[in-house]
């Protein structure tokens, strides 16, 4: 029973050096720090009371602690994650209200539960069919969006709106309401925190200080921004000037999951699946940085039931949906983390401002929350890849492009699907008119190359033709079109060179035989080479390697040697 307990352990508990300790009890410590106003603060982001960025930050610390692998990945709510709870909940329900909290809660289970059966199945792949320019252009356009939501709070008004457009229509209209008061401390805090970003520590190192000691400050700037904030607020000259967070309940959630209606479920799915999918990435992209430096091996499908388990303790606590977060976790490393135990550390801490420390939070004006928000989330508006798609790969450019109008002018959810659709339309395009060349031999040499760019040799009456593809139903009759149109008539035999098919399926076998019978009716033979095991495994089972008896060779260099003049092939 012992062993099996053991066995059940995460790696940590069961040897744990004591020098680890000082590293990880500060890495807790500056982490709750940061987590707290994040915590606050996405759940605004979300549509939610602020204590349920709280609830959400406790059960999934200690989850991941057990479950995880990574030994700095900090689990909590995350940004571009709220922007799509709030996008999916305001279609549903009226923000505010107990329907829209339940819809949350239900949201972070589905997506749970989605994470969990990925990751049981070993299906992490799922995650490869979101593809960079898709994901950079969705993470850019919600950045966006979340600084022109948060307009509204940092000028002394409301924000709200799901596109862009509403957005804008929103602040005019509530233009009446903006407060200079607001604006002059929240614009103030935001010009700290952006300035503490770029300078601060160079100007505490001038002044002595360590390079880490300073690097740590600065990660700190949003507490003092927020405890500033806080002292300004409660200044009797401030009374009713400022929107504050306000009663923030003390104590535990209630445990458990309130019902929801199975009919209400339908609207929830896709949601919560594309939820799923973005906090995948996102996740599995900070654990496999953390790692990198310390020759770690990051498992996926580990991390996806790790994932999968924090979204449903969090459901089961009343939060919402989660994620691994870029700023926590790096600053988790930062700060000397060397184990999990330093989630478990800012667990315990943010029990603690639960349960005996919430009142401190109701002078915190909703405009300093704002600027925080705006600060973090700025550094994810990047088009850099764009221009490097733009450069190299058209498709991939319009689907970063497509994908970053989607969101901003039709929503969040419906940018991503766009976004996938371009991504995974364009990939089908180029597979299914695959690149075919006429290649012959470098002379001297055993290596062949394509006749266009390089100066080589040829034999006469023999065509060498290489596919640059897989071959399946997608391309199967546009490569057999292809091949019958490029050999010369005079021609009188073919060799396929499928170096380049990894895989092959019975549309392209079934296209293989209708080609080798219309070519043979020309006069031709076709000839195959260079096919990789797995292939040949497969038309082997399907009786084309007997069909082609002798007229497969391991290389190129054999076909070119077999069909010299000397040596012909009689049909």
């Amino acid at each position: 029973m012992k062993a099996y307990l053991s066995h059940l352990l995460p790696p940590w508990m069961k040897h744990y050096p004591r020098i680890w300790l000082s590293g990880d009890i500060s890495a807790g410590i500056i982490v709750t720090l940061l987590l707290v106003p994040q915590a606050l603060a996405y759940a605004m982001v979300a549509g939610l009371p602020p204590q349920t960025g709280l609830y959400a930050s406790l059960a999934p610390l200690l989850i991941y602690a057990l479950l995880g692998r990574s030994h700095a990945q900090s689990v909590g709510p995350m940004a571009v994650t709220s922007l799509l709870v709030a996008a999916t909940l305001v279609r549903l329900a009226p923000q505010g209200g107990a329907d829209y909290a339940v819809l949350a809660v239900w949201l972070a289970l589905l997506s749970g539960l989605m994470l969990l059966l990925l990751g049981l199945l070993r299906l992490g792949l799922v995650a490869d069919f979101l593809s960079q320019p898709v994901l950079s252009g969705f993470v850019s356009a919600s950045a966006l969006m979340i600084v022109l939501s948060q307009l509204g709070p940092l000028l002394g008004s409301q924000g709200g709106g799901s596109t862009l457009p509403a957005l804008l229509s929103g602040l005019w209209a509530q233009r009446q309401a903006f407060s200079l008061a607001a604006l002059l401390l929240g614009g103030g805090a935001l010009l700290w925190l952006l300035w503490s970003r770029h300078a601060l520590a160079a100007v505490l190192q001038k002044l002595g200080l360590g390079a880490s000691a300073a690097l740590l400050l600065v990660r700190a700037a949003p507490v003092l921004a927020l405890l500033a904030g806080m002292l300004v607020a409660a200044g009797d000259d401030m009374a009713g000037r400022l929107h504050l967070v306000g009663e923030v309940p003390a104590g535990l959630p209630p445990l458990g999951l309130a019902w929801l209606p199975w009919s209400r479920l339908p609207d929830l799915v896709l949601p919560a699946f594309f939820i799923a999918l973005v906090n995948m990435v996102q996740s599995l992209s900070v654990a496999q940085m953390l790692a990198q430096p310390r020759g770690e091996r990051i498992e996926p499908n580990r991390e996806l039931i790790a994932l999968g388990a924090c979204n449903i303790g969090a459901a089961l606590s009343g939060g919402f949906p989660v994620t691994g977060g870029l700023t926590r976790s790096v600053v988790n490393a930062d700060a000397g983390a060397q184990t999990q135990l330093s989630s478990v550390i800012s667990a315990v801490l943010m029990l603690a401002i639960v349960l005996f420390a919430t009142r401190a939070l109701y002078y915190l004006p909703l405009t300093v929350l704002s600027a925080t928000i705006v600060a973090s989330v700025l550094a994810l508006i990047d088009f850099s890849l764009l221009r490097r798609a733009w450069a190299c790969n058209r498709v991939d450019a319009l689907a970063f492009m497509a994908t970053f109008a989607s969101v901003l002018l039709i929503g969040v959810d419906s940018g991503i699907i766009v976004g996938l659709l371009i991504s995974l339309g364009g990939w089908l395009a180029k597979s299914g008119q695959p690149h075919i060349a006429q290649i012959g031999r470098l002379p001297g040499s055993e290596h062949f190359r394509n006749v266009r760019n390089f100066s080589v040799e040829t034999l006469p009456g023999v065509s060498f033709l290489r596919v640059d593809e897989s071959l399946y139903f997608g391309n199967a009759r546009n490569v057999e079109a292809v091949l019958l149109a490029m050999p010369p008539a005079n021609s009188r035999h073919v060799v396929l060179v499928m170096s380049g098919v990894n895989r092959i399926d019975m549309s392209a076998l079934l296209m293989l035989e209708s080609l080798d019978a219309a070519l043979a009716a020309r006069g031709m033979a076709l000839s195959l080479c260079e096919i990789k095991q797995p292939v040949f495994a497969v038309m082997d089972k399907a009786g084309l390697a007997q069909r082609f008896a002798g007229r497969i060779f391991i290389s190129a260099a054999q076909a070119w040697q077999a069909w010299t003049p000397q040596r012909d092939y009689q049909i």
